[in-house]
Formats: structure tokens, sequence, C-alpha cells
């Protein structure tokens, strides 16, 4: 994973742990993720060829670019 790539396109932000309302998000992490219609069509497709979900590929590399940058 180019993880210099990935900081780069990413801009710091604030974020907000808990929804005010205190819907699922407060306890399960739930939230939207507007993909945009392109990479939304990608990233499905290469799901569905490798019988896999969406979130499932989305949490494996969130999990791992934080286990990367946490060691340093």
């Amino acid at each position: 994973m180019d993880l210099k790539k990935i900081n780069e396109e990413l801009e710091p932000k604030i974020p907000e742990l808990m929804n005010p309302n205190g819907y699922p998000t407060r306890k399960y992490g739930v939230m939207g993720l507007a993909l945009g219609y392109e990479l939304h069509a990608r990233l499905k497709r290469y799901a569905i060829q490798k019988g896999f979900s969406m979130s499932k590929l989305i949490k494996i590399l969130v999990k791992n670019y934080l286990d990367e940058m946490e060691i340093k």
C-alpha cells in the first residue's frame, strides 16, 4: 500500500466521534461514504468479481492503513 500517496490525498479534518442524535454510529461506527459514480462502480465490479462485499474491502483497507500508520 502506498501510504505516501494516500496521505497526500487526505485533508485534515476534526472527526465527530459521536453522532449527536445517538443513532447506530455511536455504537457500531456506521457511516455514509460518498464514492462518486465511477469509483463506486469500480469497487462494486471488483467485489462481485472476487466474491466479497464492498464494505469488507473498505474495512480491511482502513484497518491496514491505520496499522501501518500507527507503527510510525
